[in-house]
């Protein structure tokens, strides 16, 4: 069965998640939201709402990626050892293995953490002080503890794709021409292999990681019984592994510098150096939301002040590795190269260069 609006009321029926008469009396509204997988989000007035997840491939990597989400959603509401992972993600209620289905609790008034910004214009430390508590106490001890768990073992504790990009047949799939001439431009530059190559060998499975941590999937919401206070959850685990925490905190971190690159006007007549002028969100204005995360990161994982500054150096250099693939996926649907991915690219290669300096210039830390 194909989800579509159409026909997704009589699946939600059949799966007993809303009654009949919900629907009589018009209680319910569907929205499609299709990215990289079927999404829609069905919003009641008087009940709970749903996200539902449907793969668009049915190839092996798709169903078991939705398999391990869903393995991760079983263990987060299983209680135990897994309630730090419970406050990271969304309540489940349904994963229907036949048709491929996730479906979990659609959080009123969410918005995704870019969108938020965007819509206020400045960056506010709530949200940031909640990501360095949540993924402080899950790199603390819980996602050591799940490595041990019986389901871990379905987990293929994959090294990130990026790492291997420059190697020429490491693509198993078709890449179309921007994404292709983006990789070439890596395999033109040794240095940067051999950075890639540096952070490949370093990798280190032994703890569950989110693997694809963006603003896109931090989702942030009013608390109801608080107002003016927000909650944040991190959705699509489909990437979810046994694997290197400092692949989550660099994805983190990039997703600042990344937001200010992709902030910025492009322009033809303008030098490299000039752009940083143009961008709608300056790095300087998030440098006050980055230190409270990391500030307050360390102190959940009580680190030391060699190990903090040993983490956070490896960490900007698996962030910048991050941010090529933040531009790969910019430009996924385009003919060539974009300037803005180009940026990003060339942005990424500085910070591969000299990490520590940018931690300090671009961080503020």
């Amino acid at each position: 069965m194909i989800l579509s609006k159409s026909n997704l009321i009589q699946y939600v029926l059949e799966q007993d998640l809303v009654a009949l008469e919900s629907v009589v009396d018009g209680d319910l509204i569907v929205i499609e939201a299709t990215r990289r997988n079927r999404n829609f989000k069905i919003i009641r007035r008087n009940g709970p709402g749903y996200f539902v997840k449907q793969i668009q491939n049915w190839d092996p990597q798709s169903v078991a990626g939705l398999a391990g989400e869903a393995t991760c959603y079983r263990l987060a509401h299983s209680g135990g050892d897994f309630a730090t992972l419970a406050s990271l993600m969304p309540r489940h209620l349904l994963y229907d293995s036949q048709r491929h289905v996730l479906v979990t609790e659609l959080l009123a008034g969410s918005e995704t953490l870019s969108d938020y910004y965007r819509r206020i214009n400045t960056f506010p430390l709530e949200p940031a002080l909640l990501l360095g508590e949540l993924f402080g106490r899950l790199h603390s001890d819980e996602g050591l503890v799940f490595v041990s768990h019986p389901e871990a073992l379905a987990f293929r504790r994959q090294v990130p794709w990026i790492l291997s990009a420059h190697q020429p047949g490491a693509h198993m799939f078709s890449l179309r021409a921007a994404n292709a001439q983006l990789l070439q431009i890596i395999q033109n530059y040794p240095e940067f292999q051999r950075t890639l190559d540096e952070l490949r060998n370093q990798w280190q499975a032994d703890r569950l990681i989110h693997g694809d941590v963006k603003w896109d999937n931090c989702v942030v919401y009013p608390v109801a019984s608080e107002y003016g206070r927000l909650a944040l959850k991190v959705v699509d685990w489909e990437l979810a592994d046994i694997g290197d925490l400092r692949w989550d905190l660099g994805g983190l971190l990039q997703a600042y510098i990344s937001f200010w690159v992709l902030s910025m006007r492009m322009s033809g007549e303008m030098l490299p150096a000039q752009l940083a002028s143009t961008a709608q969100y300056p790095i300087e204005s998030m440098q006050p939301s980055i230190r409270a995360f990391w500030r307050r990161y360390l102190e959940v994982r009580k680190l030391e002040r060699d190990a903090a500054e040993s983490l956070l150096t490896l960490s900007m250099s698996f962030g910048a590795a991050r941010m090529i693939q933040t531009a790969y996926e910019s430009i996924q649907y385009s003919a060539q190269v974009s300037p803005i991915a180009l940026c990003l690219l060339q942005v990424s290669f500085n910070i591969l260069r000299a990490p520590s300096e940018a931690v300090t210039e671009l961080l503020g830390l």
